[in-house]
């Protein structure tokens, strides 16, 4: 069983068919095809089937991706621990993170890590889902994830290294800026916001008004968080707001809500040594150097 298998495999799992894995690595649809032939040989057993929508993962499939990925992990690991030897000089840093982090908290982090270690590519993972984010974190596709609620996936090392809090977005020129905001007050405003499904700051609003036997009044729902902004600068309404957030909010005012919100910024890593490059990262974000634990 080769590397270059094991990442013709992933890049199918990713993309989902052989033609998108193989513009996605540069190479021929034969040379994905014959690659998986012969390492379904290896294993002894089918790693996909075919059905209408694409590829799917057979059983067999399913359990080896994730040895597949620690495989290709390692494998960058020790790559990376050589170049360690004259300094950090190349190699990437995978991090997951759910949106409200990936484009505020996150953001002061990365340029302090590009400064100091330029050489080194950063690729920053939005998903929706805590779990997802640790389950890739423990998959080794990521180095490093940040959520907002702990991991409940075993193997993993966490620390809090922040919080954010919960404000409103309200358009220009709306009545006693920067005063808080009752959240009941909030239940009776006009709300623009993702569909549930893709919003966690939604979804845990909802609790918290459920609460006081309250529901928000959801005027325009978005598929992605582009058109929120426009929106509420336009007066369509007001939007949930994380803070840090490091996207500009133009005339549009922030009211911090009473009581205070605030959730947690999680940080989580695979167990024991880490690759040069999130150790370096790690160290920036928290100020304190990893210590593996002994095997």
């Amino acid at each position: 069983m080769e590397r270059r298998q094991l990442e013709y495999f992933l890049a199918v799992v990713d993309t989902g068919n052989a033609s998108a894995a193989a513009l996605e690595l540069h190479v021929t649809q034969p040379t994905i095809s014959v690659a998986l032939r012969t390492l379904e040989k290896e294993v002894g057993g089918q790693l996909f089937s075919r059905s209408p929508a694409g590829l799917i993962l057979t059983a067999t499939g399913q359990a080896l991706v994730e040895p597949a990925r620690q495989v290709l992990r390692d494998f960058s690991m020790a790559q990376e621990r050589v170049r360690d030897v004259l300094g950090l000089a190349g190699g990437h840093l995978d991090i997951g993170a759910v949106p409200a982090l990936a484009s505020g908290w996150l953001m002061e982090f990365i340029v302090a890590f590009r400064k100091a270690h330029p050489d080194v590519g950063v690729r920053v993972h939005a998903e929706i889902d805590d779990e997802a984010i640790a389950a890739q974190v423990r998959s080794g596709r990521f180095n490093l994830g940040l959520t907002v609620a702990p991991p409940a996936v075993l193997g993993l090392e966490t620390r809090t290294v922040g919080h954010q809090r919960l404000q409103a977005l309200m358009p220009p020129g709306s009545a006693n800026s920067g005063e808080p905001i009752d959240v009941t007050e909030l239940a009776a405003l006009d709300l623009v916001c993702m569909h549930r499904d893709r919003s966690i700051s939604r979804r845990w609003f909802e609790q918290e008004l459920s609460q006081r036997n309250l529901a928000p009044k959801v005027r325009i729902e978005l598929g992605s968080p582009d058109g929120i902004l426009p929106l509420v600068e336009a007066g369509a309404g007001f939007a949930l707001w994380w803070t840090p957030m490091s996207a500009r909010i133009g005339d549009c005012i922030l009211r911090p809500l009473r009581p205070e919100l605030r959730r947690p910024i999680i940080l989580s890593h695979r167990e024991g040594v880490l690759s040069p490059a999130a150790e370096a990262f790690l160290q920036i974000a928290t100020g304190i150097r990893h210590t593996p634990r002994a095997p």
